[in-house]
Order: structure tokens, then sequence, then C-alpha cells
């Protein structure tokens, strides 16, 4: 199936947003980067929730979805990442990110 492990991966970001001018800054730089697209990645949600329906906080939520879990890590081990991008968005809010394989 695919390369490194059989399975699609979902790196999934929850996010509350203190500075919505860091975060846009990081958001234009992510999308000029191309490094999604680069490593396979795609969006699949991309925001706040339309309806909140149980004990939700507030919070932003990020799901992409990547090829493998390989192609996630190498999106989020990449130098263009981690030294030009990701630093735009320090201060900007507090952000808890995993990658989840796809179920079985």
């Amino acid at each position: 199936m695919e390369e490194g492990n059989a399975t699609r991966a979902y790196l999934v970001v929850t996010a509350r947003v203190t500075d919505r001018a860091k975060m846009g800054a990081y958001a234009r730089a992510l999308a000029e980067s191309g490094l999604y697209a680069r490593h396979g990645g795609r969006y699949l949600v991309l925001g706040q929730p339309a309806v909140t329906l149980e004990n939700w906080d507030g919070r932003s939520l990020v799901v992409a979805e990547f090829p493998s879990r390989d192609a996630a890590l190498a999106f989020w081990w990449s130098t263009d990442y981690q030294d030009k991008v990701k630093p735009l968005r320090d201060g900007a809010g507090e952000f808890h990110v995993a990658i989840f394989d796809q179920a079985p």
C-alpha cells in the first residue's frame, strides 16, 4: 500500500488562539510553503466546530490526512516547517498536536 506503514495517518491539532495576527502570518506561510502537498497531506477539517454538541471549549481544530505516518512525520520534522513556518506561531496560543493512524 503506502511506504513505511500501510495505513493513512491524521495530524490533529487543537488550538486556543490568543493572537490572531500571528496565526494569520503562520497560516499564510504554511499555505505558501506547499509543505502539506509536498508530503501528500490535505486538510479534512480546518477551523472551529460549526455546531457544538457537548463540552467543546471553543478551541479551533485542524485535521490533516497524510498517506502514512511516515509522511506526516516527514512534514512535521521537515527543516522548512520546524525552522521557517512553525516559529511564526510562537506566542499565538496554546497548541496540542498528535498523529493518529487510520482505524483498521
